[in-house]
């Protein structure tokens, strides 16, 4: 069968779908081809639409360049989408996330449409993503009015909603009355890498954070916290996009692309990874941890508690202070026995959850089914 992937690249989106698409690709036994059509970078006559905001306004929502930006992106997508209709005889159409698919209510109904998504609006809307502060969010009843209807419209029409965890899953169920049965979860999925050979050598332990903004992934708290109590006790290694300065104890990793030999290398050495980061929907990295076998110490942004199974597979420090997050990260080093039983907990659980092969698989199996309906 022929299968549109819709693509939201940005930030974290960027890979879900593509690693599903290219999964399906490798393994034509599971019987889906895959299409893929990015929304961005958007084309010169969307641009006007989608990149301008107004200083001044723009922070409280009134010149509505949250619903203007989402609504371009979902035009250029179905202008993609329906050029390759033209061209070819499609069998469903997968989209990531909603903001991607608000264009697609006007397809035949017979067209199956499965919409993954990292967090309704409702949620965003109690966030800083989409209410950055108190008068945007009194506002919200006009500026995200049309933003709002339109993601209803497309729930409405979609035959399955693919939500990234059962945080999002809850709020379809309780903010739109969608029935359990239209809701399947199908979380980021990476391929499972070699379980890394754990270094015995005498050294100072290694704290890894990886964060492309330092500054929302929290680097700037969990600075504060190892320049306090953990100098000399350990070794921190900032991977980061952010200029940040190396001190004494820190080493700064710029530049690193992930799967290269140097992110695989901050992975292979490191024996705790810390993200205290202040804002997320899910939190991808954490299945990398969870994948490569490292401990981990987290806030609770995002998906965090679940991925971590409630701290079953990594410590979950709520709330996020410096002296909770000195205080969890003193425990795990004090205690290596503990964190590393906590991590091989979290490499079953990933590949029972998080796991790309077998997860392509359900897609494969999900899109078959609702193609044999319509």
């Amino acid at each position: 069968m022929n299968v549109a992937f819709l693509n939201e690249n940005t930030l974290g989106h960027t890979s879900y779908l593509p690693r599903f698409a290219a999964t399906l690709a490798a393994r034509p036994e599971l019987g889906v081809t895959p299409y893929v059509l990015d929304a961005l970078p958007l084309p010169a006559h969307l641009r006007r639409l989608g990149d301008t905001a107004i200083r001044g306004l723009w922070q409280v929502g009134l010149d509505f360049h949250a619903t203007r930006w989402r609504i371009a992106i979902s035009r250029h997508a179905r202008e993609q989408l329906d050029a390759l209709r033209a061209q070819i005889q499609l069998d469903a159409v997968v989209v990531n996330t909603q903001s991607t698919g608000l264009e697609l209510g006007d397809l035949p109904r017979e067209l199956p449409i499965l919409v993954a998504l990292d967090a309704t609006f409702r949620q965003l809307a109690d966030s800083p993503w989409l209410g950055p502060n108190r008068l945007s969010r009194w506002l919200q009843p006009v500026t995200l009015s049309r933003l709002l209807r339109r993601e209803r419209d497309l729930f409405a029409v979609a035959s399955r909603l693919l939500p990234w965890s059962e945080r999002v899953a809850e709020s379809l169920r309780r903010d739109y009355g969608i029935g359990g049965e239209r809701i399947e979860i199908l979380p980021p999925s990476l391929a499972a890498p070699a379980v890394r050979v754990v270094r015995t050598q005498p050294r100072l332990p290694q704290l890894l954070f990886l964060g492309g903004d330092f500054v929302r992934k929290g680097g700037p708290l969990l600075l504060e916290v190892f320049r306090r109590e953990l100098v000399g006790r350990a070794e921190l290694q900032l991977v980061t996009q952010s200029d940040v300065p190396a001190e004494p104890g820190v080493v700064v990793h710029r530049g690193v692309q992930a799967g290269s030999p140097e992110w695989l290398a901050r992975w292979h050495e490191a024996d705790l990874f810390v993200f205290p980061s202040k804002l997320e929907t899910f939190g991808i990295v954490l299945l990398e941890a969870l994948a490569f076998k490292v401990p981990v110490v987290a806030s609770a942004a995002g998906a965090a508690s679940s991925i971590l199974g409630q701290g079953a597979f990594g410590r979950v420090v709520d709330p996020l202070t410096a002296d909770t997050l000195a205080a969890a990260l003193k425990e795990a080093l004090a205690a290596p026995e503990a964190r590393v039983s906590r991590a091989a907990a979290g490499r079953a659980s990933f590949e029972e959850r998080f796991e790309l092969g077998r997860n392509a698989g359900r897609l494969a199996e999900l899109l078959h089914t609702l193609g044999r309906r319509s």
